[in-house]
């Protein structure tokens, strides 16, 4: 037979382990903050100043924890209007990278809420103001797309966010990502940009004539060179031709100088020039009855 003693002592210890363990499953007296986040406890409303770190706690099991979120986290405001100095709208896209700060998790908690209060109370309004805040900064519309306009802009919305410290929210870097300018200025940036390509096919076009025109003017000149020489060339043949009849001239009038000279001075010279053209034949001349020839040989025959 069982003892009855024992077995009452064996139910009061299973009343006892099955009563721990339903206080443990309502009560709780622990808990467990996941990476990334930090815990934020609370005793009939009120917040504790100290937060949880990440990993396992003991707690007051009355308490109440709430487990906020500090990953980095990344939100983007599409179609914001950004009035310019020229009163044009641009319409922009910012993304705003930012975190719960995790030392300022429960004064965060205790004015605002959780993450997601913390973004719609104060991220969202904040952001929207320094966007329209920083564009009055810009004189036109199409000043957007230039690189240093938008990076002075999300410094300015950066610093601006700063402020959000105070209530438990790290701004870590803003962005630009898109930018899209009023139809009318598109239009006419498209228009100018067509214009500069225009006016660049010109300029080519120009610079090609302005080359087809040197080159022509250098074979010009090349060719009125070659002219100039060719000219030169004939002009020194002439001359040392006409020299030539010069000095041929020259030397005939010379050459008949001094034969003149030694005629005039040997008289016997010339009739010797006449004998030695002579043919031997007398000229046979027809005359009348009466008529005597006046030509008189004798002298020749004499010489002879």
């Amino acid at each position: 037979m069982s003892n009855p003693q024992a077995t009452g002592k064996l139910l009061g210890v299973m009343l006892v382990l099955v009563g721990a363990v339903v206080f443990l499953a309502i009560f709780a007296p622990f808990t467990t903050i996941p990476s990334g986040h930090v815990g934020v406890a609370t005793l009939f409303g009120k917040v504790d100043n100290e937060e949880l770190g990440e990993g396992f706690h003991l707690i007051n099991p009355l308490k109440k924890v709430y487990r906020v979120d500090c990953r980095n986290q990344e939100e983007t405001f599409s179609d914001l209007g950004v009035p310019s100095q020229d009163q044009l709208s641009t319409e922009v896209d910012i993304t705003v990278k930012w975190r719960v700060n995790p030392e300022y998790a429960a004064e965060a908690f205790t004015e605002t809420g959780d993450a997601d209060k913390l973004k719609a109370v104060h991220l969202v309004p904040k952001v929207r103001s320094l966007v329209r805040e920083a564009g009055k900064s810009v004189i036109r519309a199409e000043d957007f797309y230039q690189n240093e306009v938008q990076t002075s802009m999300q410094k300015q919305i950066k610093v601006g966010l700063q402020e959000l410290i105070a209530k438990g929210i790290l701004v870590d870097d803003v962005l630009m990502r898109r930018v899209d300018l009023p139809r009318t200025i598109v239009e006419g940036v498209h228009e100018k940009k067509r214009q500069e390509q225009k006016a660049e096919q010109q300029k080519a076009e120009f610079e090609r004539f302005k080359t087809e025109q040197q080159q022509k003017i250098a074979q010009a000149e090349a060719e009125k060179t070659a002219s100039e020489q060719e000219a030169l060339q004939r002009r020194l043949l002439a001359d040392a031709r006409a020299y030539e009849i010069v000095s041929e001239a020259k030397a005939r009038a010379e050459s008949i100088k001094i034969e003149g000279e030694a005629l005039r001075e040997s008289p016997d010279l010339i009739k010797l020039r006449a004998v030695e053209k002579w043919s031997g034949t007398v000229p046979r001349v027809t005359l009348g009855d009466n008529m005597v020839p006046f030509i008189d040989l004798s002298e020749e025959v004499k010489g002879q």
